[in-house]
């Protein structure tokens, strides 16, 4: 059995209050931020206040704050919160909403200096450098520490004004071939992985009428195929840097001319287009298959013994699946519910 509880703190974690909660759920996905809700009931939040000699409003909200969810002792989400939401119904309950992002969602407020070049910089390097460019800033340090940091590929990039959160996914596998996956886990550290992020699980086979009681799954098709892309780069007109990359001939025979245009005017070299157009094409040149709210318990399998980015068997006798495929999100609420979402890579 869980043993779920959830902390609000301070930064330093010299303030820690544990509140009891009515529900709550929290979503993780590759390459992307977690986020998180929490539901209390409003005189169990002013009772822990009371009982520290402070508001409810400044225990949520009068500096900077974090949400922690444990189950037991160990940690399973954490994240700073976003924003709180007090409501009233018409019989006079009164109930907390607090939203929550994790970690790296404190990066979307930074943003790069009007010149960062790097040439030929390993694409590690590069995504850090930038974290701690902006934490040595005056007030700056979220307390965000390197963690793993293998050895990737070399790259250009040149920033002006960049939005970090959205350049360090511009790194990643979600938008470019031969990316680097990252997360920032519980302990607040970055950490790199290459080629990806994951491990085949052959301990855990998912099965239609077995342990799959429900799925939803949508075949990317030809509304959302490409086979031809152009990504256009910096400069107008006649100067515009322009890389068209193509899917096999194959592809296109069986499923004709299939065309797009993606725009990336900040990119400067034909070496990063090439890799935006390479990651849209391997993504989308062929029917793939996105499998979701398959739901399984927080025990079975056991929470800790996968991870999004890990590869697990479904067998799906109703739509011929029987693979290993790559899990892409996964969603837990305070019932034990965990919601699975996969995508063929």
């Amino acid at each position: 059995m869980s043993n779920f509880r959830v902390e609000i703190q301070n930064s330093s974690g010299s303030l820690v209050w544990e509140i009891p909660f009515q529900s709550f759920d929290f979503q993780e996905e590759l390459n992307r931020d977690r986020s998180a809700t929490v539901r209390f009931n409003y005189e169990d939040v002013k009772a822990v206040a009371d009982n520290t000699a402070t508001t409810v409003r400044n225990m949520i909200t009068g500096q900077y704050r974090e949400l922690y969810i444990y189950d037991g002792d160990t940690t399973i989400y954490s994240g700073y919160i976003a924003e709180p939401t007090i409501s009233k119904s018409k019989n006079g309950a009164l109930t907390i909403t607090v939203t929550s992002k994790g970690f790296f969602g404190l990066l979307a407020k930074r943003f790069t200096d009007d010149s960062e070049i790097y040439s030929s910089q390993d694409l590690s390097d590069i995504a850090w450098d930038l974290i701690d460019d902006s934490q040595s800033l005056t007030y700056g340090n979220f307390g965000i520490t390197r963690g793993a940091d293998p050895t990737t590929r070399n790259a250009d990039r040149t920033y002006v004004y960049d939005n970090i959160a959205e350049a360090i996914q511009k790194l990643s596998n979600l938008e470019v071939d031969n990316g680097i996956d990252f997360d920032i886990n519980n302990q607040k550290q970055f950490n790199v992985y290459y080629p990806e992020k994951g491990e085949q699980r052959n301990n855990i086979v998912l099965e239609e009428g077995f342990n799959i009681h429900q799925f939803t799954i949508r075949e990317i098709f030809i509304d959302s195929m490409v086979n031809q892309v152009h990504v256009l780069g910096a400069n107008v007109g006649a100067d515009q840097l322009v890389e068209t990359r193509d899917a096999d001939s194959a592809l296109k025979a069986s499923f004709f001319l299939l065309q797009a245009k993606q725009a990336e005017t900040s990119a400067i070299t034909a070496a990063t287009l090439q890799e935006k157009g390479d990651r849209i094409i391997s993504q989308r040149q062929q029917p793939r298959l996105v499998i979701s709210n398959i739901e399984v318990h927080y025990n079975d399998p056991a929470f800790d013994e996968y991870e999004v980015g890990d590869r697990l068997r479904l067998v799906i006798p109703t739509y011929s699946v029987d693979d290993y495929y790559r899990l892409i999100g996964r969603r837990l609420d305070d019932r034990g519910v965990v919601s699975l979402t996969f995508f063929t890579m």
